[in-house]
């Protein structure tokens, strides 16, 4: 696997495999014994990226999670509504049944009040010649 890296020269770009821009960077002026100046960033660069790929997979298992529970959510809030719409209909149901009954007892009542007006009538009616007639009579006896 060749990598190459291109350097910039007065003359334009010029390209330089991996191995020798490596070389070059472990020839580098520096004493034995003492760490490189870009050790310590490398170090840190290391340790940010590193944060940064847990902290994506932390924020990834948040949104797994907080999709799971959306979805919990949406099917409980779907549950509810079913539940709203049988009770609904339920409780128009009987409130359609309630009025029909209230209407036929009151039709009825109404049957009965005018029976008993009719009864009473014709009652009144028998009573005032039952009345009439024994006014006659008794007139007819001199009674009266």
């Amino acid at each position: 696997f060749s990598r190459s890296t291109r350097l910039v020269s007065p003359s334009g770009l010029l390209a330089v495999p991996h191995a020798e821009v490596m070389a070059m960077y472990n020839s580098s002026v520096h004493h034995a014994g003492e760490p490189h100046p870009f050790d310590s960033p490398y170090e840190v660069m290391k340790g940010l990226k590193m944060e940064m790929n847990e902290l994506r997979a932390a924020f990834q298992a948040e949104q797994q999670q907080r999709a799971v529970e959306v979805q919990q959510l949406r099917q409980q809030v779907q549950v509810l509504q079913d539940q709203l719409q049988k009770e609904s209909h339920e409780r128009k149901t009987i409130c359609h049944q309630t009025v029909n009954d209230l209407t036929q007892v009151r039709s009825d009542q109404i049957k009965s009040l005018e029976e008993m007006k009719v009864s009473f009538a014709s009652s009144l009616h028998q009573l005032n010649q039952l009345l009439q007639d024994e006014m006659r009579d008794r007139r007819a006896e001199g009674s009266l």
